[in-house]
């Protein structure tokens, strides 16, 4: 994975802020506590540039992506915080 381009396309979603990405697994966080869950950043901290990751059910996933991109989500179980979009990206998270 080449790290600068992930961090561009942080920083594209961050600018933008339209929208809660769904993220990929970072798999030393995906542990038992977080089955039959999907990783995002909520878009109140994409507007407010915080990179804290959170997880959401499956199927409230399932349940928000018809009416689009899981605009209405806010902050949930938080799985990790960071300073950066630099230090998430090195930690191991991308965008799905």
């Amino acid at each position: 994975m080449d790290i600068k381009r992930e961090i561009e396309r942080f920083k594209e979603v961050y600018e933008g802020a339209m929208y809660a990405p769904l993220l990929k697994w970072n798999l030393k966080f995906k542990t038992k506590e977080f089955d039959g869950m999907t990783p995002y950043i909520c878009i109140k901290d994409i507007c407010d540039y915080n990179y804290v990751v959170c997880a959401i059910p499956n199927e409230e996933v399932d349940e928000q992506l018809p009416e689009g991109p899981l605009q209405e989500l806010s902050r949930r179980k938080v799985i990790a915080e960071y300073n950066s979009i630099e230090e998430m990206v090195k930690d191991g998270w991308r965008l799905d």
